[in-house]
């Protein structure tokens, strides 16, 4: 099971820089987000941006990100880019960069974004977190609709991967969704956002609280348990409907690894 999930999951990346040194830490980046999100990766390197445009053209393979570095010899990032995107190429391009100025011509490619130099972690991750969402749509549009969700902060639309959100709680006249990594608050009432989620993903424990079904560990008599000290209050009302759909999930866990075990 968990071997079909990281192949449903797979992503194909192409990464294309003139420089040794900063194709190796992109790729090693790239595998950390593969061994972190459970993202079962294939990552290509390309030396230069006409090895890459040829070898997609010759070989007709597909790549779901490309990570192209724009300042290189012969036909530049931006050039390969246009070619790719003339080719019909439909795979989220983001540049690696020295120059911020660059980044101003990226929407001609419709790109993701872009990366600048020094390579950090955390943009590579943000990128790639980005381009899962169109990537997802592509593959399944009624499949990624259950998975993000959009909302509005300040004067900001932020799609959230709702499989990241652990639970969200009601704080006076706001919606706190918290996150694996993080939180986002917005001025949207609980039961508007409750109508606008997958109800076999997310339950009510609480008139203030809604958690992520997937992500309860254990169910007590006053709270919901998510593991790492993390717990929401249940009340009376929900018990009972939130227990029994928690045992369910574990029994059925159980009976898959059993015949897991019995098939090996």
């Amino acid at each position: 099971m968990e071997a079909n999930r990281r192949e449903e999951n797979m992503i194909k990346i192409a990464i294309c820089d003139d420089e040794e040194l900063f194709r190796s830490e992109m790729e090693k980046f790239v595998s950390v987000y593969g061994n972190e999100s459970d993202t079962e990766i294939e990552i290509d390197t390309y030396e230069s941006a006409s090895q890459m445009v040829k070898e997609i053209h010759d070989s007709g393979k597909r790549y779901d990100i490309l990570f192209t570095d724009i300042e290189m010899p012969g036909l530049d990032g931006m050039e390969a880019a246009m070619a790719l995107r003339e080719m019909g190429e439909t795979a989220e391009i983001c540049f690696v960069t020295s120059h911020g100025a660059y980044a101003l011509n990226s929407y001609q490619v419709d790109a993701v974004g872009y990366i600048m130099k020094p390579i950090k972690y955390t943009e590579v991750k943000r990128a790639i977190d980005r381009a899962k969402i169109s990537i997802n749509y592509r593959r399944d549009a009624q499949k990624a609709k259950k998975r993000y969700l959009d909302i509005k902060i300040s004067r900001n639309n932020v799609t959230i991967d709702l499989e990241k959100v652990v639970y969200i709680e009601k704080r006076r006249n706001q919606c706190v969704f918290h996150l694996e990594d993080g939180e986002y608050i917005c001025y949207e009432t609980l039961s508007k956002i409750y109508e606008r989620l997958d109800h076999d993903s997310f339950i009510y424990t609480h008139q203030g609280f809604i958690a992520s079904f997937h992500h309860i560990k254990e169910v007590k008599r006053n709270a919901v348990c998510f593991g790492r000290g993390v717990e929401i209050p249940i009340s009376r009302k929900h018990y009972e409907p939130v227990k029994a759909m928690h045992m369910d999930k574990i029994y059925r866990l159980r009976e898959e690894k059993n015949h897991s075990q019995n098939h090996s």
